[in-house]
């Protein structure tokens, strides 16, 4: 059966519903799908790309699903394999998690990556490959598990209900068992940019090679660049790379702690020897370096608050709810975006009137919000945020962000960096003071998409202001066909927030 033939409408072993294709790798090609017997959950379900008669193929493709979940039951932070089989035409496939974020090496793209976030990810990254180095029980014996193609589009970052971020390793696909047997010169195998110098000239590996390609990895991360910077992209000048040239140190621009500047060139020595001897040495001086961090940061903030997560929520929320409507707005049924700052920090937020009742009505209910974007012929985001009930059923509340005013960039570049706004809510009857307010969270797909966006913009030329008008009336259009969709994922959800 050729690839072709799996159309979105196919339902695999009478249970999933594939719909659209997510990856595509030399062993297979990954689908989200529906899962009809639990209630329609999306899944990912990777189903193998080569005939059924390669029997190499198939054993290496089962191991792949079997050390996956083996090791998916021992780490929260390896992605999760649910199911295993052959479906109608003999082809192998196995089910996964379906995880909504994106991986590291876009995230790395688009965002700035602070110290104290390097450190959370790196930390996370670190113990799903010590759960891997210590191995599972496969065939009768413990056997550590190398990954030997740790990079970053291998690493997928998504947010739990909380807007914690959540790493999770990938594709196992040519990992290696140690068994114990005499080990052996073998094929390279892996991605040349981040595989250790052992690997590339095709030894035999141990957990030491993982390490390599975690220094890599760090590295990246800290800086945005490789720690050579190579006029040709190939094989062999990634090789003389690895096995031959020293490591750049990293820019004093980076204020990098010297610690951890120390551990990842340690993770990228030429000889195993020279390198960390095990990823849990990695996460003691990891987590030594968070807790130097955590108490500067606490001496600093000491008649302050030192967490804004924790502790400024409410003394923040005290000052919104005194905010009055603006003196230059309509008292109306309007929608628009309001910034404000407090204690040396600036909050996006949307501000609406209506009716007392309604607003006393709307507390609990169910809240979802999404971005569109219109980039010709006048780049625009439509921000919506919907507020619904059985009973009272949706309040639209769009709002639109003109990104050629500087309110509208303001806001986006806010929006694009943080992983919360705020719903401000003001009586008709008396809009001097803010009856309520509801949070919403931005997750990370979507602050990656506002920062696509808002460089978009910075790239087109508007000469002509009446174009925003036909850009908001595309928008407009777009959510009247959206409307009965939306509502739609919002009845099936069974939690309180949804995100488009």
């Amino acid at each position: 059966m050729s690839q072709g033939d799996l159309s979105r409408e196919n339902l695999l072993v009478q249970r999933y519903q594939l719909k659209e294709i997510i990856g595509q790798g030399a062993m297979g090609i990954v689908y989200r799908a529906e899962d009809t017997v639990s209630k329609r959950q999306n899944v990912a379900v990777k189903i193998l790309s080569r005939a059924l008669d390669d029997m190499k193929m198939i054993k290496r493709f089962q191991r792949e699903a079997t050390v996956s979940a083996l090791l998916s039951e021992r780490s929260d932070n390896i992605v999760r394999v649910t199911d295993y089989g052959v479906d109608e035409k003999k082809v192998p496939f196995y089910v996964m998690e379906y995880l909504n974020g994106e991986n590291l090496d876009d995230f790395i793209d688009i965002h700035e990556i602070s110290i104290p976030i390097f450190l959370d990810f790196a930390s996370q990254i670190c113990r799903a490959m010590e759960t891997a180095h210590n191995g599972i029980f496969f065939e009768g014996q413990i056997c550590p598990v190398i990954h030997r193609d740790l990079k970053p589009s291998n690493v997928f970052l998504i947010e739990d209900l909380t807007g914690k971020q959540i790493i999770k390793v990938l594709d196992f696909g040519i990992a290696k068992l140690v068994k114990n047997e005499k080990g052996e010169t073998e094929a390279f195998m892996g991605t040349p940019r981040y595989c250790s110098p052992e690997q590339i000239q095709g030894k035999d590996l141990d957990n030491r090679s993982d390490i390599y390609s975690l220094g890599m990895v760090m590295y990246f991360m800290l800086a945005k660049k490789y720690p050579w910077d190579l006029e040709i992209n190939s094989v062999s000048a990634w090789y003389k790379a690895h096995t031959e040239l020293t490591p750049s140190p990293f820019s004093s621009s980076l204020k990098i702690p010297p610690e951890l500047e120390k551990l990842v060139l340690r993770c990228l020595e030429k000889s195993p020897n020279y390198r960390p001897q095990s990823i849990g040495e990695i996460i003691q001086i990891l987590e030594a370096i968070a807790r130097n961090i955590n108490n500067q940061s606490h001496l600093r903030n000491q008649s302050s608050y030192s967490n804004i997560h924790d502790n400024k929520k409410s003394p923040l929320e005290t000052f919104l709810l005194t905010s009055k409507w603006p003196q230059n707005k309509p008292q109306q049924k309007i929608v628009f975006p309001r910034i404000f700052p407090f204690e040396k920090e600036v909050f996006p937020t949307i501000c609406t009137m209506l009716e007392s009742e309604d607003i006393n009505k709307r507390k609990n209910n169910i809240r979802y919000n999404q971005f569109l974007f219109q980039s010709y012929p006048h780049p625009m985001i439509l921000w919506l945020t919907v507020l619904y009930s059985p009973e009272d059923g949706a309040r639209w509340l769009p709002c639109y962000l003109d990104l050629k005013t500087k309110i509208g960039q303001q806001v986006v570049n806010l929006l694009s960096d943080s992983k919360k706004y705020f719903l401000l809510f003001y009586p008709l009857d008396n809009p001097n003071k803010c009856q309520n307010i509801l949070s919403f969270k931005v997750m990370l797909k979507q602050r990656t998409s506002l920062k696509q966006w808002a460089s978009v913009s910075n790239m087109l030329n508007i000469n002509h202001n009446e174009e925003a008008v036909i850009s908001r009336k595309k928008l407009k259009e777009d959510l009247e066909r959206l409307k009965p969709k939306i509502i739609l994922d919002i009845e099936k959800t069974q939690t309180q927030e949804v995100h488009g």
